[in-house]
C-alpha cells in the first residue's frame, strides 16, 4: 500500500458517497454565512461565533460518522450517520479541545525561542517571519503525532488523552502516514494556489468569483476528509475496522 494507493481509494469513495457528502458540506459551508448574515454585521457576536464553531464541529463529525459507517458495513444512511453523530458529537469535541490545548502549549516556547532567535534583527519582516517559522515547527509537530486522535474518540471511544496517545504511537515512525501526508500537502497547495487564481480573476463578477470560490470549497473539503480516514484506517492496526472500498 502506497499513498497513491491511498488516493485512489479516497477518490473512489468519494465517488460513491459523494450525493451525501456534497449536501453535508453545503449545509457546512452555508451555516456560518447565514448565522453572520442574521447578525446584521460584519463582525459576528460572541454568541453567533459558538455557534457557528458548534455548527461546524458537529457537521463535521456527520461526515466523519458517514465515512466511518460506510468504510464498515457499507451503510451510506444520512440517518443512520446522524444517530451516531449525536452519540459522538461531544466526545470527540472535546478531544478537539484537548487537541487545542496541547497546541497552545507547543506554541508558547515556540513563540519564547523565536522572538529571542529574532531580537537582534532590526528588519521587522525578517523578524517576524522568522518568529513565524519557530512558532510553527512545534506546532506542526504536535498536529502531525495528534492528527488521528479525533478517529479514535470516534471510532474506538477513547477518551481525549488515550485518543492523542493512540494516535501519536500511530504515526511515530509511520514512513506510509508521512509520504501520504506530504501527498495531501501538495494536493493542498494546489487547491490553494487555486483559490488564489480564482481570486485574481478581477474580469469576473465579483458574485460569481464567490459562487464559484464556493462551489469549490463544498467540492473539495469532503475529499480531504475522506483521504485522511482512509489513512488512519489503512495504517491503523488490525481491529475489527473493514477497510473494503
Amino acid at each position: 500500500m502506497t499513498a497513491t494507493d491511498i488516493f485512489k481509494q479516497s477518490l473512489t469513495f468519494y465517488t460513491r458517497l459523494f450525493n451525501k457528502l456534497f449536501w453535508l458540506s453545503v449545509a457546512s459551508s452555508i451555516a456560518p454565512l447565514l448565522v453572520v448574515m442574521s447578525s446584521g454585521s460584519e463582525r459576528p457576536t460572541g454568541f453567533a461565533m459558538f455557534f457557528i464553531m458548534a455548527m461546524s464541529m458537529f457537521f463535521s463529525v456527520y461526515m466523519m460518522s458517514l465515512i466511518h459507517q460506510f468504510s464498515q458495513n457499507q451503510d451510506d444512511s444520512l440517518q443512520s450517520a446522524f444517530t451516531l453523530t449525536l452519540k459522538k458529537v461531544l466526545p470527540v469535541t472535546l478531544t478537539g479541545f484537548v487537541f487545542g490545548i496541547f497546541i497552545t502549549l507547543a506554541l508558547i516556547p515556540g513563540a519564547i525561542i523565536g522572538t529571542v532567535l529574532a531580537s537582534g534583527i532590526e528588519n521587522e519582516n525578517l523578524k517576524n517571519l522568522l518568529i513565524g517559522i519557530v512558532i510553527a515547527i512545534p506546532i506542526s509537530l504536535v498536529m502531525y503525532r495528534c492528527f488521528f486522535a479525533a478517529y479514535f474518540t470516534l471510532v474506538d471511544g477513547l477518551n481525549p488523552l488515550d485518543a492523542l496517545k493512540a494516535s501519536n504511537r500511530q504515526v511515530k515512525g509511520n514512513v506510509l502516514i508521512f509520504r501520504s501526508f506530504l501527498l495531501l500537502s501538495l494536493v493542498t497547495l494546489v487547491y490553494v494556489l487555486l483559490l488564489i487564481v480564482i481570486n485574481k480573476m478581477i474580469a469576473v463578477n465579483p458574485l460569481a468569483l464567490s459562487v464559484l470560490e464556493f462551489a469549490l470549497n463544498v467540492i473539495s473539503m469532503p475529499f480531504f476528509s475522506v483521504f485522511i480516514y482512509r489513512l488512519f484506517a489503512v495504517s491503523k492496526p488490525i481491529d475489527g475496522i473493514d477497510e473494503r472500498v
